[in-house]
């Protein structure tokens, strides 16, 4: 598959305001797309918008959203009605940490309405205009949580193995069609991810280190170029995903377990 000629081209952003998703926005005005940026913060979606009309004379239009709150949902999706949206990047998402019983099942609820829900609906809302057109891109920000289930991060694990499912099962039903979709699996990033877990997770094996955002987001779109259902960045994390994937799933909870456990939290032994 050629690259995608972004040139012209809209593409819509969701959590656009930090981290991946504003890198995304950095690469695809480079490549001169036009931007629908999605975020709840209006003055960071701005203070971008400006830095991006300004290096690369594109056109960025900001759309302030809270995408926990379904009428938010609903009026990203209505915008999308009135503008031609010829890739959607579905980034927005957050994840929580610690024992199930123990988290905010309001926060869990939020959760599954930003990670699943906002990303099922705006799906929705602009896959049928591109089959008319035969062309465009879907982009799915899942995770390498996605390969096995999350101990510890359990509904966070959980909302990620359905982007993963979802955007292979959607890449299948769109071959021929001139539209293609991604998932992209990045392992832990310098996103502000972490931080916004509200919980100390440097003794974990798994948030002991963080990738650059930069390359995550060039493989990203590199997949999306070649036409390809998902893509891992870096042979460690893709080693990691092949194993998740081989190993029945009650081995890889443990196994998750040990890296994910909190600092306060003993170890029990498997009984059964």
């Amino acid at each position: 598959m050629a690259p995608f000629d972004f040139a012209g081209k809209t593409t819509l952003v969701t959590g656009a305001s930090s981290g991946l998703g504003a890198e995304f926005a950095r690469q695809l005005a480079a490549r001169g797309s036009d931007l629908v940026l999605v975020a709840r913060s209006a003055d960071r979606l701005e203070a971008l918008a400006e830095d991006l009309r300004a290096r690369h004379r594109v056109t960025v239009t900001t759309l302030p959203a809270d995408l926990s709150l379904a009428g938010e949902v609903s009026r990203v999706a209505a915008f999308t009605a009135g503008t031609e949206v010829d890739v959607l990047v579905n980034d927005a998402g957050f994840g929580t940490y610690g024992p199930f019983a123990e988290i905010d099942a309001g926060r869990e609820r939020e959760l599954v309405a930003v990670n699943v829900d906002a990303l099922v609906r705006l799906t929705h809302a602009v896959l049928p205009g591109m089959l008319a057109r035969v062309r465009g891109g879907i982009l799915n920000v899942a995770s390498t949580i996605a390969f096995q289930p999350g101990t510890y991060q359990a509904t966070y694990g959980a909302s990620k193995a359905f982007v993963l499912s979802l955007s292979q099962a959607l890449w299948a039903e769109t071959r021929g069609t001139g539209v293609t979709v991604t998932a992209l699996c990045p392992g832990p990033t310098r996103t502000g991810f972490v931080d916004a877990l509200g919980s100390d997770v440097s003794h974990t094996a798994i948030y002991r280190r963080l990738a650059a955002p930069e390359p995550v987001v060039a493989a990203g779109l590199r997949t999306l170029d070649r036409g390809r259902a998902v893509v891992v960045p870096g042979w460690r994390l893709r080693i990691m995903a092949t194993g998740g994937r081989l190993s029945p799933g009650w081995v890889s909870a443990l196994i998750s377990a040990r890296m994910l456990r909190p600092a306060d939290t003993k170890e029990t032994a498997a009984t059964r």
